[in-house]
């Protein structure tokens, strides 16, 4: 999951003075500090947050692995079902595909496998919280 986010964050840093709420702890055991403004639920495995004026979306999805071959394999699959992009290797067994929503909106979607647990990071549309959330995700 680090690895993920390191690569989608790397930006983060210029958004350190952004003012955060309380961090909130998600039953699937992820922490993530939810900027003012944004709604959130966790159900599961599964994140979502939404961004106050709609603009964005983020969903974090973070469950077991077994019986996935590869991160590769989980991309390609998902991709498909989106009717995505050809996903792109960007580390180690971790991909990014992107693919067009039912509105036309852009997601973009981070696949990987790490420590025994499958990691899917997907954000659609664009909010200047963005990558602050994403550095956040403990």
């Amino acid at each position: 999951m680090k690895r993920i986010l390191i690569l989608v964050c790397i930006s983060a840093l210029l958004f350190a003075g952004t003012a955060f709420a309380e961090p909130i702890k998600f039953p699937n055991g992820l922490t993530v500090d939810v900027a003012p403004g944004w709604s959130y639920e966790g159900e599961g495995d599964e994140i979502l947050l939404v961004a106050e004026d709609g603009s964005c979306a983020i969903g974090i999805i973070v469950t077991s692995a077994q019986g996935i071959s590869s991160g590769k394999d989980a991309a390609i699959a998902m991709s498909q079902e989106h009717g995505g992009s050809e996903p792109q290797e960007i580390e180690e067994d971790t991909y990014f595909y992107t693919f067009l929503n039912e509105h036309g909106i852009e997601s973009k979607v981070f696949v990987g496998i790490d420590e025994g647990k499958l990691n899917v990071i997907s954000i659609t549309g664009d909010h200047r919280d963005v990558d602050s959330i994403l550095a956040s995700i403990d």
